[in-house]
């Protein structure tokens, strides 16, 4: 009985898993990302799930990291290294107006992290960020979308922040 009894909650839970995977995906982007004159390449990764699907309005809550860019430049003091990143926590709001292809804005708090190289000694800072994009995506295959987005973070000290990437997408 109480092999029975395992087997049953094992499969329920399952089931449940199972049905709630449909809930959550990923995404994984490149792109190129600017601050003032500095540009370089960027790439992030995201995990999304969605808590909202009625009709063709989507709203996700989505965890990710970005990787900006890297800023070398020298200096009277020798080579300076500066790597930009973010942990960030958001919302994506998306609409379907037609089959396959969504139109999106998200918008974020991002923890940014600078990590400074200089004399061979490293320092990092952080700031606390928000972030606000615009982009489309289109559905190429069954759970498999293809998308691209204009991200705009203004910073601390009046830079801004620009990225623009594409992405794949996998909804599970």
């Amino acid at each position: 009985m109480k092999k029975i009894a395992l087997i049953s909650a094992i499969a329920t839970t399952l089931f449940t898993l199972n049905a709630q995977a449909e809930n959550y995906y990923v995404e994984a982007s490149l792109g190129n990302s600017e601050i003032e004159s500095e540009s370089g390449s960027s790439f992030g990764i995201l995990g999304g799930y969605k808590l909202y699907d009625q009709d063709q309005v989507k709203v996700s809550a989505e965890l990710g990291y970005n990787k900006y860019l890297k800023i070398e430049s020298d200096s009277i003091f020798g080579n300076v290294s500066q790597d930009i990143s973010s942990i960030a926590l958001g919302t994506k709001v998306s609409y379907s107006p037609m089959a396959k292809v969504g139109v999106f804005g998200r918008f974020a708090y991002e923890a940014m992290i600078a990590d400074t190289e200089i004399f061979g000694e490293s320092t990092t800072t952080t700031s606390d960020e928000f972030s606000y994009a615009v982009g489309a995506e289109y559905e190429v295959a069954n759970n498999f979308s293809l998308g691209t987005q204009y991200k705009l973070t203004p910073l601390d000290g009046g830079a801004n922040l620009t990225n623009v990437t594409v992405s794949a997408n996998y909804h599970f």
